[in-house]
């Protein structure tokens, strides 16, 4: 009797075992390309401060927009590099070096949303504005310093495009005047040390069922929750490794920026009492012309302003007395040949 007693007790264990080991499994083995799988927390900062490549003048291009009388978002190469939804004006210029990802034509596109309640909840007062006005315009300057790795004066900052948002033709009123939204765009020429491939390469997402690919990117995102959940460091080293190198080599990090922002992100793993927030209410935006899906808050009003445009990945978590949210935005794309089962985070 003893002895069927332990043979059940090591059936059970080996049981919960395969099943724990298949949902770690699950968990951890993200769709990656075969460069990134051997990724792991330790190694981390290494490969990256091995991938990133060095120059000796390291060009870094920034934005600096101005608005009056409305609210906005800006893309550069159709990827989004800044959003204000609020009258304060952005205090210092914008790295845009994240989404140049090659020398030659950039373009800037800008999209105007109305004030609504946005001078409301600044100075309390005004009504809601739900149209843009004819006193509505947008300045942005396109600035850039040759070497940024040597010196970051502002003497010595270049001021590549400046550009004012459309009038109407013989006058000082804005072109989009009395509308719910209006978009523009205009290019710049960069000049950069690197090529990198990115999302170029992937496919087409607004081709696929949208059906089919709203739940895969659910899928995903669920899992990633899993990731957080769990504290598994390796899965987020490795979904993590390509994005992020996107961006240390087009800023050019050194290995102590690299070991600060993995800190940063690995850090995140361990906000205290993290409460995920449901899936809902978001919109499926694609980015990169069409080669990148996210799932993010809708950018216009009515709608809780504190999640405006923010990511649909996010939680609540506790520090000190208060409580906070964290959002954390998901960028997926799918390889050209790749079935729908393998979009991953951009590489």
């Amino acid at each position: 009797m003893k002895n069927k007693h332990l043979t059940l007790l090591i059936i059970i264990f080996f049981s919960v075992f395969c099943f724990a080991q298949q949902d770690k499994d699950d968990n951890t083995m993200l769709p990656v390309s075969d460069k990134l799988k051997d990724i792991t927390a330790d190694n981390y900062v290494d490969r990256m401060f091995k991938a990133v490549k060095h120059y000796d003048k390291e060009p870094r291009y920034f934005i600096r927009p101005v608005q009056n009388n409305c609210v906005f978002e800006i893309l550069v190469n159709d990827i989004l590099v800044h959003k204000e939804y609020t009258v304060e004006v952005l205090g210092s210029p914008k790295s845009i070096n994240h989404a140049i990802l090659q020398s030659g034509p950039q373009t800037v596109t800008v999209r105007m949303y109305p004030l609504g309640d946005a001078i409301k909840r600044a100075y309390g007062t005004e009504k809601t504005i739900t149209t843009l006005l004819p006193t509505t315009e947008m300045n942005i300057s396109v600035v850039k310093y040759e070497a940024f790795n040597i010196s970051q004066n502002l003497d010595d900052e270049i001021v590549v495009k400046e550009h004012r948002s459309p009038t109407k033709e013989g006058s000082d009123e804005f072109l989009g005047a009395s509308l719910p939204y209006y978009e523009y765009s205009f290019t710049f020429i960069a000049e950069v040390p690197y090529n990198i491939q990115g999302w170029r390469e992937g496919q087409d997402l607004m081709k696929l069922d949208k059906d089919s690919l709203e739940a895969q990117v659910l899928s995903y995102y669920n899992q990633m929750k899993t990731v957080y959940l769990t504290k598994d460091e390796d899965a987020l080293a490795r979904t993590n490794f390509g994005e992020f190198l996107i961006i240390a080599q087009t800023d050019f990090y050194n290995k102590k920026d690299i070991q600060e922002a993995w800190d940063e992100i690995r850090g995140n793993l361990y906000k205290r009492n993290m409460d995920f927030q449901p899936f809902e209410n978001y919109v499926m935006n694609f980015y990169g012309n069409g080669k990148i899906v996210a799932l993010r808050h809708p950018s216009i009003e009515p709608i809780d302003s504190r999640l405006r445009g923010e990511s649909a990945f996010w939680f609540k978590y506790e520090t000190g007395t208060r409580i906070r949210a964290f959002f954390s935005s998901i960028n997926l794309y799918l390889p050209k040949g790749d079935s729908l089962e393998n979009l991953r985070r951009v590489e």
